[in-house]
């Protein structure tokens, strides 16, 4: 689908200077916007907790060990079966 609006100059200018701020073109950060407004109200709240938790700044990699961490820990409080 394509869309056209129409918005004042000064709003235009800075949307370009946002986009660049993110190393987006216009179109690009104009699209993450729109898509970031269209989730579910539900994981916008879990966004929002990540970020005050200070969980936005954990690595691919990192995450990744805190998942195998969490799994780890699972499976040792499980009770042995057979023993």
């Amino acid at each position: 689908m394509t869309l056209t609006i129409d918005i004042p100059d000064e709003q235009t200018v800075a949307l370009a200077a946002k986009a660049r701020a993110h190393g987006l073109s216009t179109e690009q950060y104009v699209r993450l916007v729109l898509e970031h407004d269209l989730v579910p109200e539900w994981l916008q709240k879990s966004w929002e907790s990540s970020r005050q938790a200070g969980l936005d700044q954990l690595s691919a990699d990192e995450i990744e060990a805190e998942i195998a961490a969490a799994r780890k820990a699972r499976r040792e409080s499980r009770p042995q079966s057979g023993a």
